[in-house]
């Protein structure tokens, strides 16, 4: 990861320990549980159907913590989110990796689920009062990154230790160190700028409010089951399937590039082909094969789906520009929504309908996206409150 230039040492080590905590927060505490499906079920600590609960379980969770950040943010209280953050991330992964049944298992899940929804909002807050404006979209962006090397450094180390529970209980032990680091260098930064006070989330996160429903909706299907379908349908190993996850990880350092392509190509084209391109990459996840078909399908699922949550923060700075820390909470938020809604229904339709129509209507969902971002109001507008 390479911080911009003009951004001193303080502030460098800001944006990796921000970086850091949603590494752990979202790729290992969150998206771990989709990762270790396969084994967790020849475990037998939990059946398929009890795997598609404890994610809609997680997403649950999730959506409670957004919002519970959001009202924290609202009155500064950014410190107590991020120490939630570190709170459910300790508590939840170490109930998963010492889990000897069901029960134990779903809670630590939804526990550990709430993590990732105490750490967006929060993150967003400090970094848009912290770092200068020109490259404070640029630097959000990196630190949002940190989802795809979260996913990358729980594959790796399933493959070095084939143990799921080292997974979570190596999250347990970063979330200290990471959380703690994240705090005592933000202390460490003296503020640019003053704003994103203001109470109250405007009518004009509606749309968004869709557009992320629509995402989580449809990507949930690919991190629940993507990696038991392609062992399942596509035979692939258990190595070759790590190989396909771990793709998923690598290529989620793309999102670092959602600032960019933002400001060059702004929000709404942004968005629309990258909606088109992570609903291909699902919709024809169950009707390829070969290990280099799949790992691709992977690599552009993860890098569009992280460029996607980064945009995420645009499109709160677009449609709440006075308060982005609280409307990115509301808006990852909604991302959960969709995924929790979408898991849920996934769990139940899995034996009926089977994966490839799962996989299409996820696909579909989130291409939809395209059409829908051109409603959203500009930033101006926003401003104006018109």
């Amino acid at each position: 990861m390479q911080s911009d230039p003009s951004l001193n040492r303080t502030q460098k080590l800001q944006v990796a320990t921000g970086a850091g905590v949603v590494a752990v927060a979202y790729g290992m505490a969150r998206f771990g549980l989709g990762l270790s499906t396969p084994r967790i079920i020849e475990d037998q600590v939990a059946t398929e159907a009890q795997i598609g609960i404890a994610s809609s379980l997680s997403f649950t969770t999730y959506v409670i913590a957004c919002f519970i950040s959001g009202a924290l943010l609202n009155k500064s209280r950014w410190k107590a989110s991020i120490l939630l953050v570190l709170a459910t991330a300790v508590v939840g992964c170490l109930l998963v990796a010492t889990a000897v049944n069901a029960p134990m298992f779903l809670a630590g899940i939804g526990i550990g689920g709430a993590a990732a929804g105490f750490t967006s909002g929060a993150i967003a807050y400090r970094l848009v009062r912290d770092l200068p404006t020109p490259v404070e979209p640029r630097s959000q962006a990196l630190a949002n990154a940190g989802a795809g090397i979260g996913v990358a450094l729980a594959t790796a180390l399933l493959l070095f230790t084939t143990s799921w529970r080292s997974v979570f209980l190596a999250a347990a032990v970063l979330a200290v160190v990471l959380c703690l680091g994240f705090i005592r260098t933000s202390r460490g930064v003296t503020a640019q700028r003053f704003r994103d006070e203001t109470p109250g989330a405007p009518g004009r996160l509606v749309v968004p409010v869709l557009l992320t429903m629509l995402m989580g909706a449809g990507s949930s299907v690919y991190w629940t089951y993507g990696r038991a379908l392609v062992e399942e349908q596509a035979k692939l190993s258990a190595q070759q399937s790590l190989l396909f996850w771990g793709a998923i990880g690598v290529s989620g350092v793309a999102g670092s590039f959602s600032g960019d392509a933002a400001t060059k190509l702004g929000t709404k084209i942004s968005w629309a082909a990258c909606s088109v391109l992570l609903g291909a990459s699902i919709l024809l996840l169950p009707f390829l094969s070969g290990i280099a078909l799949i790992v691709i399908s992977g690599a552009v699922f993860g890098a569009f789906y992280t460029i996607l949550c980064g945009l995420t923060i645009e499109l709160a700075r677009e449609s709440w520009p006075t308060a982005v820390g609280a409307a990115t909470s509301i808006l990852f938020a909604t991302i959960a929504v969709g995924q929790a809604v979408g898991s849920l229904l996934n769990g139940l339709m899995a034996t009926v309908a089977g994966f490839p129509v799962l996989f299409v209507v996820g696909g579909v969902s989130a291409m939809v996206g395209c059409a829908l971002v051109w409603v959203v109001p500009s930033r101006q507008a926003a401003l104006q409150g018109t």
